[in-house]
């Protein structure tokens, strides 16, 4: 329990319990509010799973249809957008609108129109079928 009785009216937090708890969870290079922010988009929006890997400790990766994407904060300085395979690229690009991110289409005339999102981080995600 978290928080236990103490003598007084008051509850107490209990912090041996807390940290017990705590130590449980890997921290993240990221702070919890950007964190919070990737795990609502690659999770919630991607339908994406977050993953942890020991040899990259502190850092924040998610799989998002059998692929896995590393976030970081500079991922936006990346002039190569990250290639993401799914199985339909408009109901994705739907949903990422209805949630609230950018979405990019272009038309190059002679192939079928590349969609595209961009991440909470500025980083450009294209979809392919």
């Amino acid at each position: 329990m978290l928080f236990r009785k103490s003598h007084s009216a008051v509850n107490t937090l209990d912090t041996r319990r807390r940290s017990k708890h705590l130590r449980g969870r890997r921290a993240s290079s990221l702070p919890i509010n950007q964190t919070r922010t990737a795990e609502a988009f690659y999770c919630d929006v991607l339908h994406g799973r977050q993953v942890w890997d020991a040899e990259r400790a502190g850092g924040l990766s998610f799989i998002v249809e059998g692929t896995r994407i590393d976030v970081s904060m500079n991922a936006a300085a990346d002039s190569e957008p990250f290639v993401l395979t799914v199985s339909d690229p408009a109901a994705l690009a739907e949903r990422c609108w209805d949630a609230g991110y950018s979405v990019r289409v272009g038309h190059d005339g002679e192939t079928s129109p590349t969609v595209s999102v961009i991440d909470p981080f500025g980083r450009r995600i294209e979809l392919v079928g």
